[in-house]
């Protein structure tokens, strides 16, 4: 049986505040109103034209207002602190909410696909004009919620995932005013169709990013670009280790990156240095990697498995 010293740094204290969400409820609020509350005219306004372009866009901001109601409660509770129940607190709420965020945009691409094709097989006619002019309005709007998202998409999954929903519908009503003018100008009647199927491959592909940095988080798959080669060799260049195994990395939140392995050290090492050796591997880890949250077990020698990845015996390829 291996020797061991097992040392637990979590560096809680003074790096808890790298893996808070930024919070802005306000952007939210005012996303949310904004967008309910045209919902309603862009409807009425798509059903009197009889423009599928306008029926789907007023689908789409549905979705978005209740995507922002959705993002914005998530966070809420993303904020809570570790409690016995939840150790690592509930940063994967934002992960959920960014999951269902996604699947209703797929949902809703399907649908307008569907309507698409039958709209081709049967053109209506369309009122120009009156598309046009809701269409401007509602880029205004999407563009201004979009701008309020803006800054915290860049770090949140949670909040990209509504920020695209808004990127989406301003493309959608981009598409829309196109849609419009053709009608206007030449009275081609299979731009609407058309226009709304482009918007809907548009938001389909977006969604698919978003569930697929989803599903790797929920997997506890490795962050997004971390090179788990280049992790081992760092690691073994620090003084006394021997080896590297039982080596795992993953996700809590898309901001929150956990670690934990087994090194072996050499065997003269004294506990003032294996203390020594951790420290300055939780340095390296900060400092180069974003991993703020490390478990490091000291050994004298490898464990039976003998592997980098230490998995259950039984386990196939």
């Amino acid at each position: 049986m291996a020797q061991q010293i097992t040392l637990d740094e979590h560096t809680h204290d003074h790096n808890h505040h790298h893996h808070q969400h930024s919070f802005s409820g306000a952007a939210f609020k005012i996303g949310f109103a904004l967008t309910a509350g045209f919902v309603v005219i862009e409807l009425v306004a798509g059903l009197m034209a009889n423009s599928l372009a306008l029926i789907s866009d007023a689908g789409h901001n549905l979705t978005d207002a209740l995507a922002l109601a959705f993002s914005w409660w998530a966070l809420r509770i993303a904020r809570r602190a570790p409690n016995h129940r939840k150790t690592y607190g509930y940063h994967r709420a934002g992960i959920l909410a960014a999951t269902i965020n996604a699947v209703t945009l797929i949902l809703i691409s399907i649908y307008i696909f569907y309507e698409g094709v039958q709209r081709f097989m049967q053109p209506p006619e369309v009122q120009g004009w009156t598309v046009l002019s809701v269409a401007c309005i509602a880029l205004i709007i999407n563009l201004t919620v979009a701008w309020l998202l803006h800054h915290d998409s860049k770090d949140d999954l949670n909040t990209r995932s509504a920020y695209l929903h808004i990127v989406g519908d301003a493309a959608a009503s981009v598409g829309v005013i196109i849609a419009g003018l053709i009608e206007i100008v030449i009275g081609w009647r299979y731009a609407d169709p058309l226009i709304s199927m482009l918007i809907g491959l548009f938001i389909l592909v977006s969604s698919w990013t978003i569930i697929k940095e989803a599903t790797n988080i929920l997997l506890e798959g490795i962050p997004d670009g971390l090179d788990m080669t280049s992790l081992v060799r760092d690691l073994m260049k620090q003084p006394n280790v021997e080896d590297v195994h039982d080596l795992h990395v993953w996700t809590i939140g898309r901001d929150y990156k956990v670690l934990s392995c087994h090194l072996i050290v050499q065997c003269e090492c004294s506990l003032q240095d294996a203390n020594r050796t951790v420290h300055d591997i939780n340095h390296m880890l900060e400092e180069q990697y974003h991993i703020h949250h490390a478990t490091l077990q000291i050994e004298s020698e490898s464990c039976e498995l003998n592997q980098i990845f230490c998995a259950n015996p039984n386990a196939r390829n």
